[in-house]
């Protein structure tokens, strides 16, 4: 049976169609609109361009209700419960699955890509701000729903403002945000984070500070999230994964130090296997999985 999954971010609506043997067979993007009501016509264009009659995954960058359909609140997105689930349902005739992105680009890794196989596993999205999904005993885990808002986390209690009002959350230390305005101040004014990556690997110095120092707070945001899980696999995705190692490298050195590090063993960190596609990926696997 195929699908269509809709990724719905701060800068892109994401979608794909997924085969009967879970392969991309078809994608399409489109940019954010700035309307609740001009995204839902957007996930119904690109739903029936990929996918006429087919189950319908969303996967909605903020505080969602699932069982609801419902995006909540979110810092990047327009609206406050705002129903996507009833509408997008009458106008295509499908069933349709409504979660949080980040739990979807988790489904997605975990079933198809780095998390394969494990029984615990974190998945870290670096997009506009940071998301979280737990896969916890192969499960998604959204605690009374809203579990894995860990970019509001704050880590630094003097630090930058950020979308959410609030000041030094964990996303405004590492994000596809923080990643964007390092490009532009070190590359010029129409760089974008997939740039500093590419510099960074090409050996521009400052590039390369840039992306270890965001690696630096990563790894502290980390480590706490792993005393409190203690995950066995840990999957970085968005387009900063691509800096790998550079990115990485200070994780695994602080995990290794960890309380208790020498007597168990270190949760894997890995990057994205399916990269910025995780997301709508995971939608279309909720909606095969979920559908009725």
């Amino acid at each position: 049976m195929s699908a269509v999954g809709v990724d719905v971010g701060g800068t892109f609506v994401k979608a794909v169609r997924l085969g009967s043997g879970r392969e991309v067979v078809a994608r399409t993007r489109r940019p954010t609109p700035e309307a609740p009501s001009e995204i839902i016509d957007v996930v119904e264009e690109v739903a029936a361009e990929l996918g006429p009659g087919l189950p319908l995954g969303l996967g909605l960058a903020g505080l969602v209700d699932h069982d609801a359909g419902q995006l909540v609140w979110a810092p990047h997105l327009p609206g406050t419960s705002v129903d996507f689930r009833t509408p997008l349902a009458e106008r295509l005739g499908v069933p349709v699955v409504v979660d949080n992105d980040a739990n979807m680009a988790a489904l997605a890794e975990h079933r198809l890509g780095a998390g394969q196989g494990s029984d615990h596993m974190l998945m870290i999205t670096l997009g506009t701000g940071i998301g979280m999904g737990a896969i916890l005993g192969g499960q998604i885990y959204r605690g009374r729903g809203h579990a894995g808002e860990v970019g509001h986390i704050t880590i630094d209690t003097n630090g930058d403002a950020c979308a959410c009002g609030r000041k030094g959350c964990w996303e405004t230390k590492v994000s596809g945000t923080r990643f964007g305005n390092d490009a532009r101040s070190i590359l010029g004014p129409d760089a974008r984070a997939e740039d500093l990556v590419q510099a960074a690997l090409e050996g521009n110095e400052e590039a390369r500070e840039a992306i270890n120092d965001a690696g630096e707070w990563l790894a502290v945001g980390l480590e706490t999230l792993v005393l409190v899980f203690d995950p066995d696999v840990i999957v970085i995705g968005g387009a900063a994964a691509g800096a790998g190692d550079l990115l990485l490298d200070p994780v695994r050195r602080r995990l290794s130090e960890t309380e208790g590090a020498g007597h168990r063993p270190l949760a894997k960190v890995v990057p994205s296997v399916l990269g910025p596609e995780a997301g709508a990926v995971g939608a279309a696997v909720a909606a095969l999985e979920e559908a009725r």
